[in-house]
């Protein structure tokens, strides 16, 4: 555990048992025996030290989680760039595009991502209790996208049939976008989060960083790869790559599941919900729960803010590019230079998050973009100004997205990982939802000034390292 966790042991509930990994041993060794799932002897001081056997097996580990993850970060690698130009063919406006690609999936996943992490930490099955839920989501996801490969030919055939009722063209189109479009980011939402408890569950908890480091590298790839060879051709190929995001994020997610094996906790630290037609629901106590531990507000509020920050620009940034006269190439090519950088530095990020603390390493990175985008609010002034600050948004971003990607596993009991973590994104989307609904109108009115995204950035970070610093101080260790 990190020292941000042992941090706010003391005032979060204490952490439940560990869920045994991939090997399929079950976890029940007496401390300070070496658990033949995780391969981890526990030390006194809480130091996991892997046995030269079981590190094999964790290497198995590490091998079939990056590539469930690499069907996770589709989407924000790959599907988001596609959408975005699916919209620009449409002429949809910022005030569209923000609604589409933002609010929308998340007023739906306000609803879905508290069920599915209520159901999943109480569900118990010989498959383990994130699996059943990732089996039944990947394919969904798998065929929303091919519907959006469709939706142009589905909007012309609405077009047509609606006759002289129709809309237009461009409205059909927009119109089924939308559909496949919500059903896609509440499918991947809910896989990122269920993917997240696994891991949870699955992975020693003092190599979570290192863990999460490697899951970076996978999307940074992938990334790098979309970017250099793939990006250019959605001009003539959008269909196909559409296509192609939708299998490759179901067959990942379908193959980790197959090969990672999961064991669920004692039968005594599962939390049954009531009978009858009332345990489909996520009761109130189980939101309710998580605010009354005093540090979890400002948890919560620090991923809120960072996702505030990082928003605006990462959703108007080929509009901007496309404004500072930077063609589509070039600017795949400068993310492709931006992932390369993060991955040489991943793992070194990982490594500082498990030795200083996710909570510290993530605030040093989130105060350097502070600075970085109150820097870019008042000198981009062309093509040459935002190629350097684009850059550094990639690299510095990408930084606090290594050092943070642990720090719900160092925060929340592992018991009820999912119901704190879920709660957690639950207050994110919230606030997802309130920038992205002024992000767009705000944009527009202002006649499309791309630099008002680096001014809320600016804010926005500043506030969440504010947050980091009273995480770090509530509960003192």
């Amino acid at each position: 555990m990190s020292a941000d966790g042992a941090a706010l042991d003391t005032a979060l509930p204490a952490r439940g048992p560990g869920v045994a990994a991939s090997s399929g041993a079950s976890s029940g060794a007496p401390a300070g025996a070496p658990d033949a799932a995780s391969g981890a002897t526990a030390g006194p001081a809480g130091a996991a030290v892997i046995a030269p056997l079981a590190a094999a097996g964790l290497a198995a580990i590490a091998c079939w989680l990056m590539l469930g993850d690499l069907g996770i970060a589709m989407r924000e690698r790959v599907a988001l760039p596609a959408g975005l130009e699916l919209l620009r063919r449409n002429a949809a406006s910022d005030t569209t595009t923000s609604l589409l690609l933002a609010t929308v999936p998340a007023l739906l996943s306000v609803l879905l991502v508290p069920f599915i992490g209520y159901h999943s930490d109480r569900y118990r099955s010989a498959w383990g209790r994130r699996r059943p839920f990732l089996l039944v989501i990947a394919p969904i996801g798998c065929l929303a996208m091919l519907g959006l490969a469709l939706s142009p030919l589905l909007g012309g055939w609405t077009d047509a049939a609606l006759g002289a009722r129709t809309p237009g063209a461009r409205i059909c189109n927009l119109a089924w976008f939308c559909v496949f479009w919500t059903v896609f980011e509440c499918a991947a939402i809910s896989a990122a989060s269920l993917f997240t408890g696994l891991v949870n569950d699955v992975v020693p908890q003092g190599l979570l960083g290192r863990f999460f480091a490697g899951f970076r590298i996978v999307g940074l790839g992938l990334g790098i790869g979309f970017n250099t060879w793939v990006f250019a051709l959605t001009d003539h190929y959008l269909a196909e790559i559409l296509a192609a995001i939708g299998a490759v994020f179901a067959l990942s997610i379908l193959l980790m599941c197959a090969a990672v094996r999961e064991s669920c906790p004692p039968a005594a630290s599962a939390m049954g919900a009531g009978p009858g037609r009332r345990a489909l629901w996520v009761p109130r106590a189980h939101i309710l729960e998580c605010f009354r531990h005093r540090p979890f507000l400002w948890i919560a509020a620090s991923f809120m803010l960072a996702c505030a920050t990082f928003g605006p620009f990462n959703t108007f940034c080929q509009y901007y590019a496309q404004g500072a006269g930077i063609s589509k190439t070039a600017l795949g090519g400068m993310t492709a230079s931006g992932y390369m950088v993060s991955i040489a530095s991943a793992f070194g990020i990982g490594w500082l998050a498990d030795r200083y603390g996710a909570v510290r390493v993530s605030a040093i990175c989130m105060g350097m973009y502070c600075a970085a985008a109150a820097l870019g609010y008042m000198l981009i002034a062309g093509e040459a100004s935002f190629r350097v600050f684009y850059i550094a948004h990639v690299v510095i971003s990408g930084a606090y997205f290594t050092a943070a990607a642990s720090m719900p596993m160092a925060l929340f009991p592992r018991a009820q990982f999912v119901q704190y973590n879920s709660t957690k994104d639950l207050m994110v989307v919230f606030g997802n939802i309130l920038v992205s609904g002024v992000q767009g109108p705000l944009l527009d009115s202002s006649g499309h000034d791309y630099r008002l995204t680096l001014l809320s950035g600016a804010v926005f970070s500043l506030l969440c390292v504010i947050c980091m610093a009273r995480v770090r101080r509530v509960a003192p260790p």
